[in-house]
């Protein structure tokens, strides 16, 4: 479903983040980076059309070694940033830099047309979860492992639980339905969807004994055919979303992340689209909000909340789109003249 959109859509991708120019917007977002998110570094991963995968940390932007696309996933420890990307038609890559952007290391993913899409790290070994061109996989330390190949199946989410059990989550098709699953230590296990209707799954959080997944499944409609739903599974059991009334053309959403916060609200971002558009949009305990009062389109890629704050980046407009960032409902676009994406977020404290 969305894989197809991505290779179609690969060649045009710039990023968002603290790439305005002139010293005049350089200005301007450092005072409401620091009115907003005070005693924070913001780091955040995409492309430029120029220069193809980067990340930025604050206002430095750093271009990735290795010729690369797409920087898709970011993750922190230990005073390093470990980032995961790919070259379209080429292959996977896992970068490591510090925080002032130095020191850049680079390791190749093996598997033809490989795609890291999320990286953890544990007990210093390196884990990408994502797809090649036979199916659905995860890295550690960049060398593969498949999970379920012959087949159209992707994953996106990694993690690992307290008993070092790795999770991948993602979809396999079968008889020409996708099918919502997880591997646990490469043991596939389907997940609930709506019958006669597909569904993919594509995060996961751990906290203790539960595990939380998110994504969206297809549901039957007589007039429109499917409606998507955003979803999430907490240890299985299937929570759907609403996305709003048809007869109000509300018809299809997407999530591109999920994040759980200190007193386990559930979060899910993406977009909802109705008839006309796609607007940024993130469900809180399945609650529906609309950036920006459904009066500008787009995209959230990636969603945290910090001290209280929901802080959603994304951009204005969907594929392309014009980079920004909102905090709570407020909207900050960093360059009104770029095209782009971003598809990952890290805040972490200075």
């Amino acid at each position: 479903m969305i894989k197809n959109i991505f290779k179609s859509f690969k060649i045009v991708v710039f990023i968002f983040f603290l790439g305005c120019s002139g010293e005049d917007a350089l200005s301007e977002s450092d005072n409401f980076l620091s009115n907003n998110l005070e005693d924070k570094n913001i780091i955040v991963a995409g492309s430029t059309l120029d220069d193809g995968a980067v990340i930025w940390i604050n206002q430095n932007k750093i271009t990735l070694m290795g010729d690369s696309d797409e920087a898709t996933g970011l993750f922190f420890q230990n005073e390093k940033i470990y980032v995961t990307g790919w070259k379209y038609g080429g292959a996977g890559s896992i970068w490591s830099l510090n925080l002032e952007g130095t020191d850049q290391t680079l390791i190749e993913l093996e598997g033809q047309y490989s795609e890291g899409q999320r990286i953890i790290l544990h007990e210093e070994d390196i884990y990408v979860g994502g797809y090649f061109k036979n199916g659905s996989c995860y890295w550690r330390n960049g060398v593969k492992f498949n999970l379920t190949t012959n087949a159209d199946s992707m994953t996106w989410g990694i993690e690992m639980d307290s008993e070092n059990n790795i999770y991948n989550v993602g979809y396999y098709m079968k008889s020409h339905n996708l099918i919502p699953a997880y591997w646990k230590n490469k043991q596939r296990v389907n997940l609930n969807r709506p019958r006669h209707g597909d569904g993919e799954a594509k995060y996961i959080k751990i906290l203790g004994n539960k595990k939380i997944m998110a994504g969206t499944v297809m549901v039957p409609h007589n007039f429109l055919g499917y409606l998507t739903k955003p979803t999430y599974w907490t240890n299985g059991a299937r929570t759907s979303c609403e996305i709003g009334s048809v007869d109000d053309g509300w018809q299809n959403s997407e999530v591109f992340d999920l994040f759980v916060d200190g007193e386990e609200n559930i979060y899910l971002a993406g977009f909802s689209q109705d008839m006309n558009s796609e607007y940024p949009t993130y469900w809180k305990n399945c609650q529906k909000y609309i950036l920006e009062n459904g009066e500008t389109t787009g995209v959230i890629r990636s969603l945290k909340v910090v001290d209280g704050k929901v802080i959603s980046a994304g951009t204005k407009s969907y594929f392309p789109g014009t980079p920004c960032i909102w905090i709570g409902n407020e909207s900050f676009v960093l360059d009104e003249n770029s095209v782009g994406e971003v598809w990952d977020m890290l805040i972490i404290d200075k």
